[in-house]
């Protein structure tokens, strides 16, 4: 690995994507640099535009499959960090506190920080990999919770005009696993501030985190709600259940996004097949068809593979890759599902995963 530099920055030649990313798959990339900074950024940038290089922006690696020839240009990992708590002085009755956190801090740590500190919104979101700017460019969402719904503001660096910009919750255009920041190129984030609260608000709509605690599998504290910290448990044992071990085998979390349809071919597809559950989503007025469902009982792809990529068996909206496994293997598998699953519904699924070739 050949190192170069410019003014501060450091520029890393060669460097392998793999081990950056959660799948453990993909082919090196030409240049890199690590951000920690505004400044940092705005130095990145200036030597792609000097090399006419293209740009990937890398957080955790935790929604994203690289190919096997890799990234032909500059990969700008943001490790901008940085985490304060704020009391909102004008809203002390509501109990309202707002977290900012640098987009390259660890999303988990972030949570696991706010549950320490009894600071209710995003437990429920506990466990998922990746950083806090993957998490807002995403919004993610999990157990019947999701970014777009704590999230106060974000903070860009516009890379057309050099300028800061704070942009504002109704401006980023959410919806369900979208927003502004997927689609428009020139916005990197290097801050997000979360509106949280120190009033208990237990959120149970997801049927399996509801059914722990009802069945007294989760630890209540001796309380007749569940605590913070019981909900993060609780949901980090259900997560457990549902995803490789990472130590073992590679994966991108949920491959696959569930398909969102308006509620009358909701409810017709349901005709078709009674058994299945339909969900109302926090981040957008359509109604959620589970693709697990599909591909399993409708389907019977549970444990499907092609090459070393194969449907997890514990939910098969997951992709799981052992070590060693071409990012052409999972290709193929996506092709082979995606045909499926239309030939048998009319619907087309789409990956969640961000594809780099």
């Amino acid at each position: 690995m050949q190192m170069g530099s410019r003014e501060g920055l450091k520029i890393e030649e060669n460097v392998a994507l793999a081990p950056l990313t959660t799948f453990y798959i993909g082919g090196p990339a030409r240049y890199m640099a690590r951000v920690a900074s505004v400044e940092g950024l705005r130095e990145a940038l200036a030597y792609a535009r000097e090399k006419e290089l293209k740009m990937l922006i890398l957080g955790g690696g935790s929604n994203m499959l690289v190919g096997d020839d890799g990234f032909d240009g500059l990969v700008i990992k943001i490790e901008i960090a940085g985490v304060e708590i704020q009391k909102d002085i004008e809203e002390k009755e509501s109990n309202k506190v707002i977290l900012i956190a640098g987009a390259g801090e660890s999303w988990d740590a972030v949570v696991a920080r706010s549950v320490a500190e009894g600071l209710w919104g995003i437990e429920n979101l506990s466990g998922i990999p990746g950083t806090v700017g993957g998490a807002v460019v995403q919004n993610i969402g999990a157990y019947g919770a999701a970014v777009s719904e704590v999230l106060e503001w974000v903070e860009v660096f516009d890379t057309k005009t050099g300028e800061v910009k704070k942009i504002e919750n109704t401006a980023c255009a959410f919806d369900y696993r979208e927003s502004v920041f997927k689609h428009t190129s020139n916005f990197v984030v290097t801050r997000a501030a979360f509106a949280l609260s120190r009033q208990a608000k237990p959120n149970l709509s997801y049927k399996d985190l509801a059914q722990r605690f009802s069945d007294g599998v989760a630890e209540t504290r001796g309380s007749s709600a569940p605590t913070l910290v019981a909900i993060r448990e609780a949901v980090l044992a259900i997560r457990r259940g549902k995803f490789p071990d990472l130590s073992v085998e590679g994966t991108a979390g949920s491959f696959f996004k569930n398909p969102i349809l308006p509620k009358p071919e909701a409810e017709a597809l349901k005709q078709k097949y009674p058994e299945m559950p339909l969900f109302a989503m926090p981040e957008t007025a359509g109604v959620k068809v589970p693709l697990a469902f599909i591909l399993d009982k409708v389907l019977g792809l549970k444990g499907f593979c092609v090459g070393g990529a194969r449907l997890f068996e514990n939910q098969p909206l997951v992709v799981a890759a052992a070590h060693g496994t071409r990012a052409q293997d999972i290709f193929d598998l996506k092709d082979v599902v995606m045909k499926k699953v239309f030939d048998e519904t009319q619907i087309k699924i789409e990956p969640e995963v961000k594809i780099i070739l």
